[in-house]
């Protein structure tokens, strides 16, 4: 094997681990690559008072001890379409690019009152993901073109209420990923248009959540909660195809398998009454110093291989992250509910070289509105939130790109059956 083609394997090992990074990556509404998408009530008033407010089945992946305030049994299934646009500048040569993606993200959920004590409940949501999409010809596409991460939970779950003031809850998660990324091969002499990386890896695992409700007053709750986090065994495809010449020989598909880490999680929510008003307000703790400070990349092909058959690992040093959401309800009349919110939301990476073109992580803003409107046993819901992100600097693969105008546009809609 040559000099070059030895720089090139080294090179491409690099070059794989960044692209594999989407295996943990985001949509980009909370930090990192966090979701909370899986209820348009919640929209409304940007989560504040997740899993205690009881306007709907979410309390399940919120926290489960909150489903013991439904009053009756019922389900409820909707969507978050997540439209997310960007301006993106290379600091070197003044080129100029767009990041522009919309995905819709559903969720469902159903509840059974067993009994005055004890409810059941399943959701199906993701609580993580990402897309980010940029044009095949764009100033980055050596390091990201396609960038997408479904993440998706199948949580069974279970409440008790203890006494009149405190109530349990538990659930067992099911969770799915499955990572899609792709980027165009570029060696020391210069991009190959035309060449690409592509991965495509899924794979299961379990992971579970915890959560405590205190009502001191039938108008006045607190609720705790705990998500676990999770450790993902993923395996799939890694295809190589356009190169020539003396690279041809590394065309073709191979295994790929990574094992990124998803992050626990803690939150605090309350909820007080006051008269035709509704004040809430949400506290969350994200751990992902502990779950994303390394990511490692593995393939079948020898370009892509370093020492022991595994590609180069990229050191991003997340920090931990908060999130802090307040929001309003005003209870116009029993069929008509209006609800605003605002909240701010931490980025997890500290520095420029912390970020990546699939993750252009900054800390954002939210402004949110919403409304229910209930019909005998129906309940619809809608909320819309408005997101402004920071302007950011990503440095990577030598070049630096400068990310402004970050904004996102999220809007909800959900339907409740009570029975």
């Amino acid at each position: 094997m040559t000099k070059m083609q030895r720089k090139w394997i080294r090179i491409s090992g690099r070059i794989a681990a960044v692209a594999a990074i989407l295996i943990g990556a985001q949509a980009a509404q909370a930090g990192g690559y966090q979701l909370n998408d899986y209820s348009a009530t919640g929209l409304g008033r940007s989560f504040a008072g997740a899993g205690v407010v009881g306007d709907d089945y979410s309390a399940i992946a919120f926290n489960p001890a909150g489903m013991s305030l439904a009053k009756r049994s019922g389900f409820q299934a909707g969507v978050t379409p997540v439209n997310l646009r960007s301006r993106v500048a290379d600091l070197s040569s003044a080129r100029t690019g767009e990041l522009s993606v919309t995905v819709p993200v559903p969720h469902a959920f159903a509840q059974y009152k067993v009994n005055d004590k004890v409810d059941v409940g399943l959701g199906v949501y993701a609580p993580y993901g990402l897309a980010t999409r940029y044009k095949s010809n764009w100033i980055g596409r050596d390091a990201a073109i396609l960038s997408k991460l479904d993440i998706i939970d199948i949580a069974p779950a279970v409440s008790y209420r203890i006494t009149d003031r405190w109530s349990v809850g538990a659930s067992v998660i099911a969770r799915y990923i499955y990572g899609h990324m792709t980027n165009e091969i570029k060696p020391e002499t210069g991009s190959i248009p035309g060449s690409k990386s592509d991965f495509e890896l899924d794979g299961w695992t379990i992971a579970g959540s915890l959560g405590v409700l205190y009502q001191p007053t039938d108008d006045t709750r607190v609720g705790f909660s705990w998500r676990s986090g999770s450790k993902q065994q993923v395996k799939g495809d890694h295809k190589m195809e356009g190169l020539p010449g003396l690279y041809a020989a590394y065309n073709g598909t191979y295994t790929g398998r990574s094992s990124p880490d998803l992050p626990q999680t803690f939150t605090l929510a309350g909820y007080q009454k006051i008269q035709k008003f509704g004040l809430s307000g949400t506290l969350r703790w994200t751990g992902w110093s502990e779950s994303f400070p390394r990511f490692v990349m593995e393939s079948e092909n020898p370009m892509f291989a370093g020492k022991n058959g595994v590609a180069k690992s990229s050191v991003y040093n997340w920090r931990n992250t908060w999130t802090i959401a307040a929001g309003l309800d005003y209870y116009h009349t029993d069929s008509w509910t209006f609800r605003a919110g605002t909240a701010w939301d931490q980025s997890p990476a500290k520095r420029d070289a912390e970020r990546t073109l699939r993750i252009p992580d900054t800390d954002r803003f939210w402004l949110s509105a919403g409304f229910s409107y209930i019909r005998d046993s129906w309940q619809l819901d809608a909320g819309y939130a408005y997101m402004i992100g920071r302007t950011a600097v990503v440095r990577e693969g030598g070049e630096a790109f400068k990310y402004t105008g970050m904004r996102g546009n999220l809007l909800g809609i959900q339907a409740q059956f009570k029975f």
